[in-house]
């Protein structure tokens, strides 16, 4: 006995977790770097889990625990790999890596939002994706990151502010190709 649950007890646990937040891990995952290594950061995110149980939050606080564990995981692997070659490989270059195509996906990928949202910097576009994508609450996000929900919130709002600037700069180029009218 752990922690002063049983062993069906953690087990119970560990797979309750799995069948709930499995999806949502390897989706963060995914869009942070390819398939494979997603796999691998999950089943290290979810061995972590397993050994660190008891410190794993109960109801809707575990998914940012989890996340926040995914993301250390994709810290550590790009230590271990210091090549320039490699840490470029793991950076998100593509917001739509890992899922599933279609013609939706197609056409997204060829807007503006999709080609501003590119040109913000890796930390402006982890904050939107933490909240867009995953469907984190800002305190949630926050978890995520290892920061306040203020100083959380204020990087979400400048975030916001750049991504709006770069859609705006962009409509000029829409009219000339009469994109808009």
């Amino acid at each position: 006995m752990r922690g002063g649950r049983t062993d069906a007890q953690r087990v119970a646990r560990f797979e309750e977790l799995w069948d709930e937040l499995f999806r949502r891990v390897l989706g963060y995952a995914l869009r942070r770097t390819d398939q494979e290594e997603a796999r691998d950061v999950v089943a290290e995110t979810f061995t972590v889990a397993w050994r660190r149980l008891e410190d794993v939050p109960a109801g809707e606080d575990a998914l940012p625990w989890l996340l926040a564990t995914a993301r250390k995981q994709l810290a550590n692997r790009r230590r271990r790999d210091d090549t320039r070659s490699r840490h470029a490989d793991l950076r998100i270059t593509d917001p739509f890596a890992g899922l599933a195509r279609d013609h939706a996906d197609d056409i997204a990928e060829r807007s503006s939002l999709a080609a501003a949202f590119m040109r913000l910097s890796d930390d402006d576009r982890e904050t939107l994706a933490l909240i867009a994508w995953d469907g984190l609450q800002p305190r949630e996000a926050a978890v995520v990151i290892g920061c306040s929900a203020a100083t959380f919130a204020v990087r979400a709002h400048r975030a916001r502010r750049r991504l709006a600037a770069l859609l705006e700069d962009s409509e000029p180029a829409l009219d000339a190709q009469g994109g808009r009218s």
